[in-house]
């Protein structure tokens, strides 16, 4: 394994009405014009940051996909990745259900509050949006979903349809609630962060969806999803069986025992960002799976030479820094590099009051 290289930094300039937004960057694209698309995790609105000079983005665009797509205002997409295509923007909520925080209010409350797991429909969600070219970006209808031409989606309104396709799953189905359960649609029986479902890398190639789990991680073996899908229209975006394939396949990896945080394609490889799976401080590890763009069936990879290899480690610091986003990027040459965008940045890496250093690391 190398040892990483850094290349150099962009800096994200934000205006001044989001300066939240760079302490919760969670996914980036990069898309062919040589703009720079970030989201943030706790927002249904994306960021277009387009070249000012070399190495700082500005002239920041803000995407309502939220209300595209017709999600309420009061509830969180979580949305944990992006890619581009074909002039289609991607992009993927956690499918999570979250276990309540302690607040240091009473012991009572709590433990209350432990013991309570929410179950949110938008986090549900896998869409593909038309990729604007310059304006900030289409206004909803007035019904607030997205009409046929603008968006399509796995619909998350009534539990998600990939969960129903999970819950007879050898490996998967366990970490969920059985149907007619009397849990709300889509509810899970573990929470994300106790190791339960939780979706945060997105590649698209063709009609073929790449989806990492975060969680769940098997004996140290995490999960890549792999699923075609088709848009059958009034905005809807729905599985395709294959005759051979089934509804999806899985792909098992050896990453050190860590969970997956980010998918990214270079030619046919697969870059996968990967960390701990539960919340804390711990190794963030880019991979190369050589190839995975052309696997035609279920499989294991363990680490080897001309299949699964190690990059390099991402540095990292304690309680700061967390790499959650990351894209293919030209620095020197096509292709050459990664770009890598933090979550709770350090003090170090903010650069004003809306503006944010992201990071450039070589691929080799």
């Amino acid at each position: 394994m190398e040892q990483p290289q850094l290349l150099g930094r962009l800096l994200l300039k934000f205006d001044h009405g989001d300066a939240a937004v760079p302490e919760d960057l969670s996914a980036a694209a990069r898309a062919p014009d040589g703009s720079v698309w970030v989201a943030s995790d706790e927002h249904g609105v994306l960021h277009r940051l387009s070249p000012e000079e070399p190495r700082v983005f500005s002239h920041q665009q803000r995407h309502d996909v939220a209300g595209q797509l017709g999600v309420k205002g009061s509830e969180e997409m979580d949305i944990e990745a992006l890619d581009l295509q074909d002039g289609h923007l991607w992009l993927v909520g956690s499918h999570s259900s979250v276990r309540k925080k302690p607040k240091g209010k009473g012991v009572a409350k709590d433990l209350a509050r432990l013991a309570t797991v929410e179950h949110q429909p938008a986090r549900f969600m896998l869409a593909r949006l038309p990729l604007p070219t310059k304006g900030r970006g289409k206004a909803p209808s007035k019904s607030g979903r997205a009409k046929k031409q603008d968006a399509v989606a796995l619909e998350p309104s009534e539990g998600s349809r990939l969960v129903e396709l999970l819950r007879e799953d050898e490996h998967l189905g366990p970490f969920l609630v059985p149907a007619g359960a009397g849990a709300p649609p889509g509810a899970l029986a573990i929470p994300s962060k106790d190791n339960g479902l939780d979706i945060e890398g997105l590649a698209v190639h063709g009609d073929r969806v790449f989806l990492g789990l975060r969680g769940p991680v098997l004996r140290g073996w995490a999960v890549l999803l792999e699923m075609a899908v088709e848009a059958t229209g009034h905005g809807v975006l729905e599985p395709h069986h294959k005759k051979k394939g089934g509804w999806y396949r899985k792909h098992f990896l050896d990453l050190d025992g860590l969970g997956i945080r980010e998918l990214s394609r270079h030619g046919n490889d697969l870059l996968i960002l990967a960390g701990p799976t539960l919340p804390l401080d711990g190794t963030i590890r880019l991979y190369r799976l050589r190839n995975g763009l052309t696997l035609t069936r279920d499989s294991i990879h363990p680490q080897e030479p001309g299949g699964l290899e190690p990059l390099f480690d991402v540095p990292r610091s304690e309680k700061t820094d967390h790499a959650e986003g990351v894209a293919l990027f030209s620095y020197f040459e096509p292709d050459d590099s990664v770009l890598i965008v933090y979550d709770s940045p350090a003090r170090q890496r903010r650069y004003g009051p809306c503006g944010v250093l992201a990071d450039v690391f070589r691929l080799f």
